[in-house]
């Protein structure tokens, strides 16, 4: 073998021990990063609950209350023309929304009509609907097309239910009773809010008055027996009428820690019971409250009422009156004001606040009024700002 060939098979002999030596992989290089792509499943979007509609008034639709005798009444559910029976009736749902009245039990007087806008006041007047007074004008009532005749007050009677009933089918309109003294007056607001679709209005003015009423019994209780005075409350033209503590119209005195002085026994009516001169000297108060369009103005002269202490003392004051007499003609909304007033005028150290603001306050949450300064002095120049 020669040189030559030996060489060649040498050369062939390296070559395939290099191709079975397995491959040797370079390291990836440090900057170098191996990315894998996460694929983010969609979120899935929380599902919201169908909103429930509010409950729509259906116009026609009904619904049965129980009034306050117990009579259950089909009334409608959405309430815009309402007629009230009388003063008291027509003063509270008036302080609620005056607009959904048709008319007026009664029209109000000249005192009241300068707090009222004239809108109002062309309302007609329907009468009483029921009572020993009652007038009702039937036709004037159903021209104005009310949906329903409220009333409220006093419960009067054993046969109200029935007469409200007799009512109803004469007319042919719904009628509801509402007991609206004044330990229930916060109810009869929570009540007509629901019956008159006010719930809002009708809240703050229950408030309003639960506060007051709280107000009254918590200043009482400060008082001490030495404290109370003796109070006489005089109406009519002479001065010598009068209502005994009993009587629905002498309530507020009995609230703010008055004596009532008035000895004589409750007649049924209207109260203004009438006293001699006699009765009036014999009980000699200390203080003289007179109703409005009383004797306020006659009897600083008078030598028939010159030998009374609150006389000789300067201790007469008149009720304020405007829209309606503050003590409770008719026993109405306007007494709530009415405890405040004459807690204020009699014991001002316990019941003490600006009897100025407390009015202001009042007139525009129950009579949609704003009082000038002019007006709340000219209320309460014959008592507060004596």
């Amino acid at each position: 073998m020669n040189r030559k060939k030996i060489l060649s098979l040498l050369l062939v002999l390296i070559l395939l021990l290099s191709a079975c030596q397995p491959a040797v992989q370079a390291p990836p290089k440090e900057t170098e990063k191996v990315e894998t792509e996460v694929k983010e499943e969609p979120k899935e979007e929380p599902k919201e609950e169908p909103k429930e509609e509010p409950k729509k008034e259906v116009e026609g639709e009904t619904t049965k209350f129980v009034d306050s005798v117990g009579r259950e009444v089909e009334i409608p559910v959405k309430l815009e023309r309402v007629a009230p029976s009388g003063h008291l009736a027509q003063m509270i749902m008036y302080s609620i929304n005056p607009d959904q009245l048709v008319g007026w039990g009664r029209l109000p007087n000249k005192d009241a009509q300068k707090f009222i806008p004239q809108k109002y006041l062309d309302l007609p007047e329907f009468g009483a609907f029921y009572g020993a007074k009652a007038d009702l004008n039937v036709e004037s009532l159903l021209a104005a097309k009310p949906q329903i005749v409220i009333d409220l007050g006093q419960i009067k009677g054993d046969k109200m239910a029935e007469e409200l009933d007799e009512l109803q089918k004469q007319i042919g309109i719904p009628v509801i009773f509402i007991e609206a003294e004044l330990d229930t007056m916060v109810d009869a607001y929570e009540k007509l809010g629901e019956v008159l679709g006010q719930q809002e209005k009708t809240k703050v003015l229950a408030d309003y008055v639960k506060t007051t009423l709280a107000m009254a019994k918590e200043n009482l209780a400060k008082l001490s027996e030495d404290q109370k005075g003796k109070v006489y409350y005089g109406e009519g033209e002479t001065g010598l009428q009068t209502n005994p503590p009993q009587s629905i119209h002498a309530e507020v005195l009995n609230l703010v820690g008055a004596i009532n002085v008035s000895d004589i026994p409750k007649t049924s009516g209207a109260g203004m019971n009438e006293i001699s001169m006699e009765q009036l000297l014999g009980w000699d108060p200390d203080i003289i409250v007179f109703g409005p369009n009383s004797a306020y103005s006659s009897v600083s002269e008078d030598p028939l009422w010159a030998d009374l202490r609150a006389v000789k003392d300067g201790k007469i004051y008149e009720v304020p009156m405007g829209p309606y007499n503050w003590m409770g003609r008719p026993p109405a909304v306007n007494r709530i004001l009415g405890i405040k007033w004459l807690g204020n005028l009699l014991y001002p150290e316990v019941f003490d606040y600006d009897m100025k603001a407390e009015t202001k306050e009042f007139y525009k949450l129950f009579y949609n009024y704003d009082l000038t300064d002019e007006e709340v002095t000219e209320l309460l120049s014959k008592s507060t700002l004596k």
